[in-house]
């Protein structure tokens, strides 16, 4: 099932969903989180993950090195949390992720399946300039070869979210896209029995 969002204040989603927030580097996502969820970890029920919040917790002993050391044990370190969560935690999670990386969409759907989590995707389809400034207001600006991968892999994932979202997210029920305007607009994310 796909939703193209026209004016939404809120997406409703089963109590035990797994929800991935994705987005190219810039589009949002973390934004988008902590207006929604504050706090971070859990909240109200929720369970949330955002590399950015992790990377936050350790820039005061590793950021005296170049980020581009550690970001490979940042990137491991996150989705280990992400995986061992989805076996343990039986409330709703929401789960930041580029989704530009075909191994880990594979690897979340493979661990939601497992677990019994339905799985239902929420895409931030924001244009590449548009993010790149994104980078720019945060600090943080990708490579640009990097940004580059994901920018053209974009298009072809909602093209496939479009078409069937379980080809983004094997076992993914749904597929909402949503501007940064509509967004902006959202208020919460809700889980109901």
């Amino acid at each position: 099932m796909l939703g193209i969002a026209h004016r939404v204040q809120e997406l409703q989603y089963p109590a035990q969903a797994l929800v991935v927030l994705a987005g190219i580097p810039g589009a949002g996502k973390t934004t988008l989180l902590r207006r929604l969820y504050p706090v971070g970890g859990e909240y109200d029920g929720v369970r949330v993950f955002d590399s950015e919040r992790l990377r936050a917790r350790w820039m005061p002993v590793l950021g005296v090195l170049p980020y581009a050391w550690w970001r490979p044990l940042l990137h491991l370190t996150y989705y280990v949390l992400v995986l061992t969560a989805m076996g343990r935690h039986k409330g709703p999670m929401v789960v930041h992720d580029c989704a530009t990386r075909p191994w880990v969409r594979q690897l979340i759907g493979w661990r939601a399946k497992r677990a019994g989590l339905p799985v239902h995707l929420v895409l931030l389809d924001v244009p590449g300039d548009v993010a790149r400034d994104g980078q720019w207001t945060r600090g943080r600006v990708v490579r640009a070869g990097s940004m580059a991968t994901h920018c053209r892999r974009w298009p072809y994932l909602l093209e496939q979210a479009t078409a069937n979202p379980g080809r983004v997210v094997p076992g993914a029920a749904s597929a909402t896209i949503l501007t940064r305007g509509q967004a902006n607009q959202l208020t919460r994310i809700a889980f109901n029995d």
